[in-house]
C-alpha cells in the first residue's frame, strides 16, 4: 500500500503531465465544451470576510476575504486570500488545486495561482492590467494568463448613500427585466438599478489550456429596494473560442437576497445563516416573447414572485444558495435618515457558505463564472 505522500506526488505528476502536454484537449477543445456530469456539477466552499474597513476600534481599512476549499465541480479547488481596500484596490493570492481530467481522483496541489492586483480609479473603474492580475500555472509547463479590459463599478458603494441614489433614480427611466416562466414572459420594473458595467473585461485563460480567454460585456445591476442582483434582457455575454469555434454565451436571470435566519445542511455540515443569496442564473435562455403579462396588473406581487422563482432548475444555469452568517461586533456607525438613529455601516464579519448547482453547463462556462465572482467579490458583499 502506497503512503499518502507517495500518492500525492503521483497525483501531482499526473496532472503536471497533462499541463505539460495538453495537445489532445487543446486541439479539439473537447474538455472545455464538455457538459459537466450532474453528480459533479456543484460549487461548494467557504469565504470568511473580515471587514477591517468597517470596524470602530483597530480598523485597518482593509477587508480580507479568506477562501477555503472552494470546489468547482471536478475542475479545481481554490484556497487563499483577497485583500480589498474599498474604492482603491484588490490584491489576490488564490491557489488552485487541479483535478486530473483523465482521473479526477488525482489532484495536483497548488498547481496554479491567481495573483496580482485590481486598481480602482477615482471614477470607480476596475483595472486589472494596471495591477497585473493574472493566472500563473506553476507546475508542468509554466504559463501566465493575464486579465485585461475593465469593469465600471456601481455609482453607490455605501448604504447610507442610497437615499441620494433613490432621488436620482426617480429621474431615470424605468428598467425592465424579463424571463420566461412556464412558456410565458414575466417582467418586473426597477427604477433604481445601479449597474456593474462589464466593458470588454477579458477573463484570463487557464489554469487548464482548455479554459479559454473570455471577453465579458453587459451589466449586472443592483436593486437597492430589494437587495437583488439582476441581469437585463441582454444579459452578460461571454465571447470565447474553443475547438476552432467562436462561441457567444448569454447569462440572464437573478441573484435574489433573502434576509432571514435559519440553518441548512451543506455536505453533511450544519450551517447557520442570517440571510442568503439565491442564484437563478440561466445560460442561453430562450428569447423573451412578446406575450401578455403572466399575471394581470392587480397581481404585481405574483409577477415578482414568479420572476424570482427558482422552482424550474431544468434549464442550463447556476442554481442554489450562498448562505451568509453576519455579525456586527465593533462596527462603525452612521446616522440612518429613515429611523433617525445610528446604524452599523455593515457587518464586520461574514461567513459565506456556497451550495450551488451548475446544471447543464460546460467546464468553460463554469470556469468563466467563477472568475467573474472573484472579480466582483467586493460589490457582492457590500450590502
Amino acid at each position: 500500500m502506497r503512503s499518502s505522500s507517495t500518492s500525492a506526488v503521483a497525483a501531482a505528476l499526473a496532472v503536471s503531465a497533462f499541463l505539460s502536454a495538453p495537445a489532445a484537449y487543446a486541439q479539439s477543445g473537447n474538455r472545455g465544451l464538455e457538459v459537466i456530469a450532474a453528480d459533479k456539477a456543484r460549487v461548494t466552499g467557504e469565504i470568511v470576510a473580515d471587514f477591517g474597513s468597517r470596524k470602530w476600534a483597530g480598523a485597518t481599512g482593509v477587508d480580507v476575504y479568506t477562501i477555503t476549499n472552494m470546489k468547482a465541480a471536478d475542475l479545481m479547488i481554490m484556497n487563499g486570500t483577497i485583500n480589498r481596500t474599498p474604492e482603491k484596490s484588490l490584491t489576490y493570492s488564490v491557489k488552485f488545486d487541479l483535478f486530473n481530467p483523465k482521473n479526477p481522483a488525482q489532484v495536483a496541489k497548488e498547481a496554479a495561482i491567481l495573483r496580482g492586483d485590481i486598481i480602482i480609479d477615482k471614477t470607480g473603474r476596475y483595472d486589472p492590467t494596471a495591477g497585473k492580475l493574472r493566472v500563473d500555472v506553476v507546475k508542468g509547463t509554466q504559463a501566465s494568463y493575464a486579465f485585461r479590459g475593465g469593469l465600471q463599478g456601481r455609482e453607490v458603494t455605501r448604504w447610507w448613500e442610497v437615499g441620494e441614489q433613490l432621488k436620482r433614480a426617480q429621474k431615470k427611466a424605468v428598467k425592465e427585466y424579463s424571463r420566461v416562466v412556464e412558456g410565458k414572459t414575466v417582467t418586473i420594473e426597477v427604477t433604481n438599478a445601479d449597474p456593474l458595467k462589464f466593458d470588454g473585461l477579458v477573463l484570463a485563460a487557464g489554469p487548464f489550456s482548455y479554459l479559454p480567454e473570455t471577453t465579458v460585456r453587459g451589466s449586472l445591476d443592483y436593486d437597492y429596494e430589494l437587495g437583488n442582483w439582476l441581469l437585463d434582457n441582454n444579459g452578460l455575454t461571454l465571447a470565447y473560442q474553443l475547438a476552432d469555434k467562436a462561441i457567444n454565451d448569454r447569462i440572464t436571470g437573478s441573484i435574489r437576497y433573502a434576509e432571514e435566519s435559519g440553518s441548512a445542511t451543506v455536505d453533511g455540515k450544519k450551517v447557520d445563516y442570517t440571510g442568503y443569496y439565491e442564484y437563478n442564473l440561466r445560460f442561453n435562455e430562450e428569447a423573451q416573447k412578446a406575450d401578455a403579462a403572466f399575471f394581470d396588473s392587480e397581481n404585481a406581487n405574483a409577477e415578482t414572485d414568479a420572476f424570482f422563482s427558482s422552482a424550474d432548475q431544468s434549464k442550463p444555469g447556476i442554481y442554489g444558495r450562498a448562505y451568509f452568517a453576519d455579525s456586527e461586533d465593533n462596527c462603525k456607525s452612521v446616522k440612518d435618515e429613515e429611523s433617525n438613529s445610528m446604524k452599523c455601516v455593515g457587518p464586520t464579519k461574514s461567513v459565506i457558505t456556497y451550495d450551488l448547482k451548475a446544471n447543464g453547463l460546460t467546464y468553460a462556462q463554469l470556469a468563466a463564472w467563477m472568475k467573474i465572482e472573484q472579480f466582483v467579490i467586493g460589490p457582492f458583499t457590500d450590502e
